[in-house]
């Protein structure tokens, strides 16, 4: 399954009914989530993006940073989840995920980051921390605050 389009650089999604152009933001995530998909192969699901589909090629753009996810397995796993979703079989193309194309993955470790920088606020804004500051000249370390999930 790996071709010219891996080569080619990121591809535009054309305007086809059921092309990415048409979907709403997010909807690989919402496309994901209704995947039966373990492991591996949800992990290089994870770390795409969602370029385009027209007929039976899906287009998915790959974080460069974790390529090492994209193996001929986990990519027959994909498309065969991809398949029984779209209720036709299909082939992946993948190329390079460009800046502006956020991934599952990107987006879930954002938000971590977000949900962490949040808990942060709030406990050094806490009355009680505050006190304990002014009262007996407490510290705080910042890497030891995590939020409570």
């Amino acid at each position: 399954m790996r071709d010219a389009a891996e080569r080619r650089g990121p591809v535009s999604a054309g305007g086809a009914p059921g092309s990415a152009a048409d979907a709403p933001e997010g909807s690989w995530a919402s496309i994901l989530s209704q995947l039966d998909l373990l492991g591996a192969a949800r992990q290089l699901a994870s770390h795409c993006a969602l370029v385009g589909r027209r007929g039976g090629v899906v287009r998915l753009a790959l974080d460069p940073r974790v390529k090492f996810v994209r193996t001929p397995s986990q990519e027959d796993k994909l498309a065969q989840a991809l398949s029984k979703y779209y209720g036709e079989a299909v082939r992946l193309e993948f190329t390079t995920a460009t800046v502006e194309a956020e991934t599952p993955a990107q987006a879930e470790q954002r938000a971590s980051k977000q949900e962490l920088e949040s808990a942060r606020q709030a406990f050094e804004t806490d009355p009680g921390v505050q006190g304990l500051r002014e009262r007996f000249g407490a510290t705080l370390l910042p890497d030891t605050v995590r939020p409570v999930k």
